[in-house]
């Protein structure tokens, strides 16, 4: 790994370029921790990544503001909601309550969970209860077939398909309304049968989500 700094505007940012034998391609990306990092192919010099990184100084400013931007909010189906705290020495457990873009945790006082913790474990009970039933539904009325499926909080993206036809799908993706969601499903699901992002696949994202680029505009606008 080599680290490195870029001024922007005044500014200057570390960044952290890693080399792998897999990586095919020169990637950008920032993490919800403000980390910036570039990962490279084994064969492609510094220098060229330090070039990459620069040429692309403008993005790294827009998602750094939109990181500041998200800081300390919650999304749910579409809606940023207020996370309300309510502590008592007679809760035996968490106990969650949704309503009016309001949830409301009742907690032992005793028992200390960050805001990130309690607003984590919810959501991944509403993408347990909602996203395997929808990839179902979805698979069926498309002629898809998988052989599994795992939720995950992951942080790099959104869903993956592998060779073994295993989707797995992050929990955040309950952020987003229902239209984004059966998105990034049938993105997923398009894979049991393109496993690139041929045109040949695009096409085939095309036939069943003709707006599937709405979508991604609306996915690209939360940094995991």
């Amino acid at each position: 790994m080599r680290e490195e700094e870029i001024e922007i505007n005044g500014n200057s940012f570390k960044y952290e370029m890693q080399k792998y034998s897999t990586s095919r391609n020169i990637k950008l990306r920032i993490n919800k921790d403000g980390k910036i990092k570039v990962s490279l192919p084994k064969y492609v010099p510094y220098l060229v990544a330090k070039k990459f990184v620069k040429n692309n100084s403008s993005w790294i400013e827009k998602k750094l503001d939109l990181l500041k931007f998200q800081k300390n909010k919650y999304y749910y189906l579409g809606n940023n909601i207020d996370l309300i705290k309510k502590e008592s020495i007679n809760n035996k457990r968490l106990k969650y309550i949704f309503k009016n873009d309001r949830l409301i945790v009742q907690k032992n006082s005793i028992n200390e969970f960050s805001d990130d913790e309690l607003f984590f474990g919810w959501l991944k009970i509403q993408a347990e209860n909602y996203i395997p039933q929808r990839v179902k539904e979805l698979a069926d009325k498309y002629k898809f077939q998988f052989k599994g499926l795992q939720l995950k909080n992951l942080t790099s993206r959104w869903g993956s398909c592998s060779s073994k036809k295993i989707l797995s799908f992050n929990v955040k993706l309950m952020y987003f309304n229902y239209d984004v969601i059966d998105y990034v499903i049938i993105h997923e699901l398009c894979h049991l049968k393109e496993m690139n992002h041929s045109a040949k696949f695009w096409k085939l994202v095309n036939s069943i989500v003709p707006e599937y680029n709405v979508y991604r505009k609306e996915l690209n606008k939360i940094i995991l």
